[in-house]
C-alpha cells in the first residue's frame, strides 16, 4: 500500500537528486507584506537573499525566484477577480461559450447535441471552453492591473498591485528567461491556468477509470479529497512537472490542455484501502537544466485558494455535464 505522502517525498529526493534546492516564496511574500519596499531592493533578485549560492548558479534562478514571487503576489488578486467575473445562469451553473473554431462540432446552444455526443468529444470541448473563459477573464484582469499601474503613475501614488505589476514587467522585459519569447504576465499566466486546468481535468476524469460505479457526489468527494495528493506537483520544478507528465501519458504532443486523459495512462493511481487517487512515484526521474540550482514551484501554488478554484470549476462542469456516468461504458469498453 502507498502512503499518501510517497510521492511528495519521492519528488522532493529527486529535485535534490537533481541538485536543486527548493526556494520557498512564502516568506518573501511575508516580507513584502510588512514592508512593501522590498518589492524595489535587490534582495527580492539575488533569490530572496538564500543561501550559500552555487557558482554556476544561472541567471535564470534568479529571475525565476523573482519573477514568480511577484506573480504570487499578484495572484491573490486573480483568484478574487475570477471568482467575482465567472459567468453563472439562474441555477449557479457556470455558463461557457463555444470556442471560436471549434473542431468538436457541438454547440452550447443544443443541449440535446451535447447530450448525444461521445465522452470524449463532449470533455474535449468543455476543456476548450473553459479555457477560453479562463483566458477571457485572466485578460481582463491583466488590463486591470495595468490600468492600476497607470492610475498610479499618473497620480504619483502606490499601491502594492501597481507597484508588483510595475517591477514584474521590469524583470521580464531583462529576463534571459522569458523576454526572448515575448512571455509576459497575460501569456504565463494564462499558460499556467492552462495546466492547472489540465491537471484537475485528469484527476476528475481518471475517477471513473480508477474506480468505477459511483454516483457522481462520491466522485466529486473522491476528488476533493485526492486534489492534495496533486499538489505537490504545483511545488516542483517546471522541469520535473514536464517529464513526470510525459511519463505517465498525461501530455500531449502538442502541449495543448483540450486533450481527455487517455485510458493508458500511468500517472495516476488508485488506493482501495484508502479511498483515495494518488500520483505515481515510480515515474518520477531526477531532472534539471545545465546550472540549473533553484526552485520555487508554481505561483499559483502560494496563491490562497488558486488551485482549488481551477478544481472546483472543474468539478462543477462534470457534474453539470454527466461526465462520471458517461466516462463508465468508454472505460468499460476499453477494459
Amino acid at each position: 500500500m502507498a502512503r499518501p505522502n510517497d510521492f511528495a517525498l519521492a519528488y522532493l529526493a529527486a529535485h535534490d537528486t537533481a541538485g536543486m534546492t527548493r526556494i520557498n516564496l512564502a516568506p518573501l511574500l511575508h516580507r513584502i507584506a510588512e514592508d512593501p519596499n522590498y518589492l524595489f531592493g535587490q534582495e527580492l533578485h539575488q533569490l530572496g537573499g538564500h543561501c550559500p549560492v552555487h557558482g554556476d548558479t544561472r541567471k535564470e534562478d534568479y529571475e525565476k525566484v523573482a519573477i514568480n514571487a511577484l506573480l504570487a503576489l499578484l495572484y491573490a488578486d486573480l483568484r478574487a477577480h475570477i471568482m467575482n467575473r465567472l459567468p453563472l445562469d439562474e441555477d449557479g451553473h457556470i455558463v461557457l461559450s463555444n470556442p471560436p473554431e471549434s473542431p468538436h462540432g457541438l454547440d452550447f446552444a443544443d443541449p440535446a447535441g451535447l447530450a448525444a455526443a461521445e465522452p470524449l468529444r463532449l470533455i474535449a470541448f468543455l476543456r476548450d471552453a473553459v479555457c477560453h473563459l479562463l483566458d477571457a477573464i485572466i485578460r481582463d484582469w491583466a488590463v486591470k492591473v495595468m490600468l492600476e499601474e497607470d492610475r498610479c503613475r499618473t497620480e504619483g501614488t502606490i499601491t502594492e498591485l501597481a507597484a508588483a505589476c510595475f517591477v514584474l514587467s521590469q524583470s521580464l522585459n531583462s529576463s534571459v528567461l522569458h523576454s526572448p519569447s515575448g512571455y509576459d504576465m497575460l501569456s504565463i499566466t494564462k499558460t499556467g491556468s492552462h495546466t492547472a486546468l489540465h491537471v484537475c481535468w485528469n484527476l476528475v476524469e481518471s475517477a471513473p477509470l480508477l474506480r468505477p460505479g459511483l454516483d457522481t457526489p462520491r466522485y466529486d468527494d473522491l476528488a476533493r479529497r485526492s486534489l492534495k495528493q496533486m499538489l505537490p506537483l504545483a511545488m516542483g520544478s517546471l522541469g520535473m512537472l514536464c517529464q513526470f507528465m510525459t511519463a505517465g501519458g498525461i501530455e500531449a504532443d502538442d502541449h495543448q490542455a483540450i486533450h481527455p486523459l487517455r485510458p493508458d495512462q500511468t500517472a495516476f493511481l488508485y488506493d482501495a484501502d484508502q479511498d483515495i487517487i494518488l500520483l505515481n512515484s515510480a515515474l518520477i526521474e531526477p531532472t534539471a537544466m545545465v546550472g540549473e540550482r533553484h526552485y520555487t514551484g508554481c505561483p499559483a501554488f502560494y496563491a490562497n485558494g488558486l488551485i482549488n478554484l481551477y478544481m472546483e470549476i472543474v468539478l462543477a462542469l462534470a457534474a453539470h455535464h454527466g461526465i462520471y456516468q458517461r466516462l463508465q461504458p468508454v472505460h468499460d469498453a476499453v477494459a
